[in-house]
C-alpha cells in the first residue's frame, strides 16, 4: 500500500486546473491595476511632448522678435503685433520661423503676441487639434486637452 501511495505522488506532474485557474485571475487582477496606470503616463507623456514643441516654437519666435526689433529704428520701437500662423503649411506666412522649427511641429497653429521685441504670449495648438498649450512671459505652461 504505502508503494502504491508513493508511485502516485511520483508521477504527479504538471498542474491542477485550479492552480492555473487561481494564477490566470491573479494576473487579470494585477492587469486591471496596472493598465488605466500605464495609459495615464501616456497621456501625461504626450502632454509633455507638446510643451516642448510650443517652448521649441516660443524660443524661435523670441529670437525672431529680438532680430527683427533690433533692426528697427529708435522711432519705431514701439511695435505690438499679434501674428497667428500655421507653420510648415504657409511659408510666406512666418518663413524665417517655418525655417526655424522645419518639420518637428508641422501643421500646428501659432498664436504669438509681441511687445517690444519680446514674446510677451504663445498659444500653441498641435496639429491634431488635441493638445493646447499656453506658455506667457515668465515661461509658464498652460496644457489644455481637447
Amino acid at each position: 500500500m504505502k508503494n502504491f501511495k508513493n508511485n502516485l505522488k511520483k508521477n504527479k506532474k504538471g498542474f491542477t486546473l485550479v492552480e492555473i485557474i487561481v494564477v490566470l485571475v491573479i494576473l487579470a487582477v494585477l492587469a486591471a491595476a496596472a493598465i488605466p496606470t500605464m495609459l495615464g503616463f501616456v497621456e501625461d507623456a504626450k502632454g509633455k511632448s507638446e510643451i516642448a514643441n510650443a517652448r521649441a516654437a516660443y524660443v524661435a519666435a523670441q529670437s525672431i522678435a529680438t532680430e527683427e526689433y533690433a533692426g528697427l529704428k529708435a522711432d519705431d520701437r514701439t511695435l505690438v503685433t499679434a501674428t497667428t500662423y500655421t507653420i510648415g503649411a504657409d511659408a510666406g506666412n512666418n518663413s524665417k520661423l517655418d525655417a526655424m522649427l522645419e518639420s518637428d511641429i508641422n501643421s500646428a497653429v501659432v498664436q504669438v503676441k509681441l511687445d517690444a521685441g519680446k514674446v510677451k504670449e504663445l498659444s500653441y495648438l498641435n496639429k491634431d487639434k488635441t493638445y493646447g498649450v499656453l506658455i506667457t512671459a515668465g515661461g509658464t505652461s498652460t496644457v489644455t486637452k481637447g
